[in-house]
């Protein structure tokens, strides 16, 4: 299979390092990483130990085919995103392994045959051309435009032989439900606090702030339809932080290195579910405004 993977950060790096096993791969990321790439190779450390030899560049402008795209970017660079792959719309399956709960239907807009996936893994960015896969999780993944399970167990197919456990969902929606419930559980927390995600879990003061936000975001998906209990998403969250202890979850890593995050794509979301419902979620109303304060901080000297 000829892979494309468009915004290979972290965790794009990581699938498309492993994917490189028996794939032809290119990783579409910033200059500094790939030339790091190109000198010495994906080096990937922890939970997985590879040196990965993909193709990569920083435009797909040159990629002239690609069975399988798989969108790595981050949530609010999804639209540019595939305006961006709009060649490759009408022939490859395209999948997103992204946070937030819009970006399938965001890809939808464009391509033709479009998989949503969910995945837990833990991986930090260390540096340009080394990543550390810092915990294991679950992936899964199921059709939403254009394709049908079939279609979606050959994907999952060339993921197990990667060595990346997948499972194919029975519902895709309420997982993306899940996943988001999760993020914004783990990922304002640890933006907040600095701590890597075991933590969350170990700390009691923040285990209750957690089992809170998710408490609250699981009454909008019950509220949106999906069968979500309080206990369930918390169990869920708290199980996630503890696999992936040792990882610095993907909204911290942006706020070390003063970008912007996707909070809006998270907890926003959430936010503007409870909002619909006519529900109160006055603890991620909390962190949502917290995290914001943190990005305007990068602009205050």
């Amino acid at each position: 299979m000829r892979v494309l993977v468009f915004g290979a950060g972290a965790m794009g790096s990581f699938f498309g390092g492993v994917l490189s096993r028996r794939n032809r791969v290119t990783l579409v990321c910033r200059k500094d990483h790939a030339d790091a790439i190109r000198r010495s190779g994906l080096r990937i450390t922890g939970k997985t130990s590879l040196v990965a030899h993909p193709d990569v560049t920083t435009t797909p402008a040159g990629v002239k085919r690609a069975d399988l795209v798989v969108i790595a970017t981050k949530a609010y660079d999804t639209e540019a995103a595939a305006k961006s792959l709009r060649r490759f719309a009408r022939n490859a399956t395209w999948i997103t392994l992204q946070n937030g709960l819009d970006n399938p239907d965001i890809l939808a807009r464009v391509a033709k045959r479009v998989v949503a996936g969910v995945t837990s893994h833990g991986v930090t960015f260390l540096r340009p051309g080394e990543i550390r896969h810092a915990g294991i999780g679950e992936t899964a993944m199921g059709p939403y435009k254009g394709i049908d399970e079939d279609d979606v167990i050959g994907v999952r197919d060339i993921f197990e032989e990667a060595g990346v456990r997948t499972r194919i969902s029975q519902d895709i929606r309420r997982d993306l439900w899940l996943k988001a419930i999760v993020n914004a559980g783990i990922n304002p927390l640890a933006a907040l606090t600095r701590l890597r995600n075991g933590y969350l879990a170990s700390i009691p003061t923040l285990a209750a702030a957690l089992t809170a936000i998710t408490a609250e975001a699981a009454a909008v998906a019950r509220a949106e339809g999906f069968d979500i209990t309080d206990r369930s998403a918390a169990e869920l969250a708290l199980r996630v932080a503890r696999r992936t202890r040792d990882n610095r979850a993907s909204m911290l890593q942006d706020v070390e290195r003063g970008r912007q995050t996707e909070i809006e794509a998270i907890t926003g979301a959430i936010l503007r579910g409870a909002e619909r419902r006519g529900l109160r979620a006055p603890m991620n109303n909390l962190v949502y405004g917290l995290v914001r304060g943190l990005e305007r901080s990068y602009q205050v000297e």
